[in-house]
């Protein structure tokens, strides 16, 4: 008696396994794609806040509302910058910046509530620019009774270190500061900041 040979299922499975591991590996690939889109046009708007040759070889990350952050691409240089909050930005309200090892740790203890170290004196650039609630509370989450608007402030190098900023001699403790000079924000408190305009 003559036996028909029987079709190989387990060829076919493998087949059909491939067919379904590729049509999945193609919809990754593109739903991926915005993601990928927007880490670039972050770290993009990130380096736009320092200079080139401090740019070009600096850290970039993402940081949350509470301070945490993430990684985008690592750097060589010891300068980390942050993209604005939004990569789309609105109006005037978002401005990336470019920090050194010290002025990256005081960032992150200003969200994270704790006096920054009086011994380290960081730097920052935010050279597109930036604003705050109040130049004199550093706890201020809103626009202060009788104020319209925040306190503009046009491209700068911030220091950021209390003793430096107050020592410095400058305008300190106004309410409405002449942001056009250098001038202290948030001064007799341990969040001073030197700032001095650069354009």
């Amino acid at each position: 008696m003559h036996h028909q040979a029987l079709p190989n299922r387990e060829g076919g499975a493998d087949k059909m396994k491939n067919v379904i591991l590729g049509v999945l590996g193609v919809a990754i690939a593109l739903l991926t794609l915005p993601a990928f889109g927007q880490v670039k046009t972050e770290i993009a708007q990130a380096l736009t806040a320092a200079p080139a040759g401090v740019a070009a070889d600096a850290a970039v990350v993402r940081m949350d509302p509470s301070g945490r952050l993430t990684e985008l691409r690592a750097g060589t240089n010891g300068w980390t910058c942050i993209p604005p909050d939004d990569p789309a930005p609105v109006g005037n309200r978002n401005f990336p910046a470019c920090f050194d090892r010290y002025g990256l740790e005081w960032i992150e203890d200003f969200f994270a509530g704790r006096k920054p170290n009086p011994e380290h004196v960081g730097y920052s650039y935010m050279l597109r620019g930036g604003w705050s609630w109040s130049n004199t509370d550093p706890a201020a989450q809103k626009l202060a009774p009788g104020r319209k608007d925040y306190i503009h402030i046009p491209p700068h190098i911030m220091i950021l270190g209390a003793k430096v900023a107050d020592d410095s001699g400058f305008p300190s403790g106004q309410a409405d500061p002449d942001t056009s000079r250098p001038f202290v924000m948030f001064g007799g408190t341990p969040f001073a900041i030197l700032i001095i305009p650069v354009k």
